[in-house]
């Protein structure tokens, strides 16, 4: 009896010791195929000598867009599957260990670790595409950007969205996701700012944003371009938008972006 208990406990033990070690080492395999990828792209992209330069920003992110939807969906069904059936496994293995107290407590708390595991690659591959935006629209995404920024308890967030719900074109509703995600991403990590406020106009003309917190500021003229505000800018261009950022510093930083809606039919990448 004592031996099969031991067996018991050392084979529950080894199953999820050794489903959490091919785990990891999927989640890395593709993170460096993702990477590897994308690097391809834009080697790819940075020898084709495209004239004009709407266009290649344009095309790569239309490129970076579509292999972060490849690798979330990837990394959902793949990697998530993967651990909601080693969950099976292990449930299994408890039920027929029901009586050996000691492989009960060791099984819940792998499943605890699993779920934890499958809880973090959710939240990784909704970061890297979130299903609402393609599914709900925009104001939606949005919706649950800030309150899920808001929830973290670090800053509070004022979100409010007036005029048409009516949707724009996939590709517009994505990069202007990544803008103002961007945006709020920035002032929580250096505005030190204590509430943002995200406010949007949908008109049949135009799409309005306007950003503005009540952080530490910078002076815009001297501020190192970092890869954030560059991203936020390029995506802008690609959209055709008017962009701009007013700061000071004490008295926070506003950014304004307008869409002409026409306009932005024309440059769509969708």
């Amino acid at each position: 009896m004592v031996d099969q208990t031991q067996e018991g406990t050392s084979l529950i033990l080894f199953i999820g010791m050794l489903g959490m070690f091919f785990l990891a080492i999927a989640i890395v395999g593709f993170v460096l195929i993702y990477k590897r990828r994308l690097l391809k792209q834009q080697m790819k992209l940075q020898e084709q000598q495209i004239a004009h330069q709407q266009q290649l920003l344009n095309s790569a992110i239309k490129i970076q867009d579509e292999e972060r939807k490849r690798f979330a969906a990837d990394l959902h069904d793949e990697i998530g599957g993967g651990i909601s059936t080693i969950l099976l496994q292990v449930s299994k293995l408890k039920k027929e260990q029901a009586e050996n107290i000691f492989v009960n407590n060791q099984s819940d708390e792998i499943k605890k670790q699993l779920n934890n595991l499958l809880k973090k690659v959710r939240e990784i591959s909704y970061n890297i595409m979130p299903p609402t935006l393609e599914d709900f629209g925009l104001n939606e995404a949005l919706s649950d950007l800030c309150f899920t920024i808001a929830e973290a308890g670090i800053i509070t967030v004022n979100y409010n969205w007036n005029g048409s719900e009516n949707r724009l074109n996939f590709s517009s509703e994505l990069a202007l996701y990544r803008i103002i995600k961007e945006t709020l991403v920035n002032v929580v990590k250096h505005a030190k700012a204590t509430k943002v406020s995200v406010s949007i106009e949908n008109t049949t003309k135009c799409f309005k944003l306007l950003v503005s917190d009540n952080g530490k500021g910078f002076n815009t003229k001297t501020i190192k371009k970092g890869a954030g505000l560059r991203n936020i800018k390029d995506r802008a261009l690609i959209l055709g938008a008017e962009f701009s950022i007013s700061s000071e510093t004490t008295n926070g930083t506003t950014i304004r972006l307008q869409l002409n809606k026409q306009k932005n039919d024309t440059n769509s990448i969708s």
